[in-house]
């Protein structure tokens, strides 16, 4: 057994296998390891920033993969994601990434410290390893699901509360929605890479021996994937009902405020007609006019809302 640790390029080796994990997507990582396996210069370029989209390509003598994995912000509460590149042979897999996944982390620590964990999972080919990183990482997204799930119910308790403002759900359901988004487009190319690993594998990889894996990793694909229809149906549907609840506030709003104007208009035009000429008005010639004057205002104003209120206009 060997084992080699730089500041951003690990590896454990047991038993034939070799794991390379890189930490770094920077150029002088990457060229490192080019000139160590011989990898293509495309394929150091597309390890590099900006992000991939998720593929696999099959090379003389290794598999080149790309996958993207959801990264959660707890202080933004925004869903971004990060990029993993894969390059895999019968006898050694590298792994280069961000280190935002812990999924990676913590597996790769474990192999490199014990003997149990290398003894299990540095056996057969290099697939192994690789199967073994992708059920890890495909398993911690359903936090991720569950805690999306939260918020599309916390949401769904507030559409109906008065005292949230409207722009406060506005926000908020735009998040999710993006949130949603974002989640599906990480997600979509899973499926497509793992089905197309196992069509363009060889006799070298033995994918016989890890059928097992393949079914679990193909279950949790679809698991993830129905998880994100249901929230994009529901986050659809929260969005229609808040648009819904916000054009009915506003209509509500507009509604009071013709009745004001409907009620307050003949009422101003009748209050300064009787202003006109107000020596000679024979309202406040009598005693007790302006008192007469402004209970007939009034009583037309009530009568008005009286009329408003049978007609179920307010």
């Amino acid at each position: 057994m060997c084992m080699k640790n730089s500041k951003n390029i690990q590896e454990v080796q047991y038993d034939g296998l070799l794991w390379v994990n890189v930490i770094q997507q920077k150029e002088k990582e990457l060229r490192e390891i080019q000139k160590r396996f011989g990898f293509e210069e495309q394929d150091i370029k597309e390890s590099l920033p900006p992000f991939q989209r998720p593929k696999i390509v099959k090379r003389d003598d290794y598999y080149f993969m790309v996958l993207h994995f959801p990264v959660f912000d707890r202080e933004t509460r925004r869903l971004g994601f990060t990029e993993v590149d894969f390059f895999l042979s019968a006898s050694h897999l590298v792994t280069i990434h961000d280190n935002k996944l812990l999924a990676i982390d913590n597996f790769f620590e474990q192999c490199k410290k014990s003997e149990k964990a290398k003894k299990e999972f540095f056996s057969g080919t290099a697939v192994h390893i690789l199967f073994e990183i992708l059920t890890r990482l495909l398993d911690s997204i359903f936090p991720i699901l569950l805690h999306v799930n939260d918020d599309i119910n916390l949401v769904d308790k507030k559409l109906f509360n008065k005292t949230v403002s409207g722009k406060v759900m506005v926000e908020e359901i735009l998040r999710l929605k993006t949130n949603v988004v974002t989640f599906r487009r990480t997600m979509q190319g899973h499926r497509t890479v793992l089905e197309r690993l196992i069509m363009y594998s060889g006799r070298e990889l033995d994918l016989v021996s890890y059928q097992g894996y393949i079914n679990s990793l193909r279950e949790f694909a679809n698991e993830i994937w129905n998880m994100l229809e249901s929230q994009n149906e529901s986050i659809s549907a929260l969005h229609e009902s808040n648009e819904s609840m916000l054009s009915l506030r506003t209509n509500e709003v507009m509604r009071t405020l013709t009745v004001i104007s409907v009620v307050t208009f003949p009422l101003s035009l009748l209050a300064a007609w009787m202003d006109i000429g107000a020596q000679d008005n024979p309202f406040l010639q009598l005693n007790g006019g302006f008192a007469l004057a402004s209970g007939i205002i009034l009583g037309i104003g009530a009568l008005m809302i009286w009329w408003f209120r049978r007609k179920k206009w307010m």
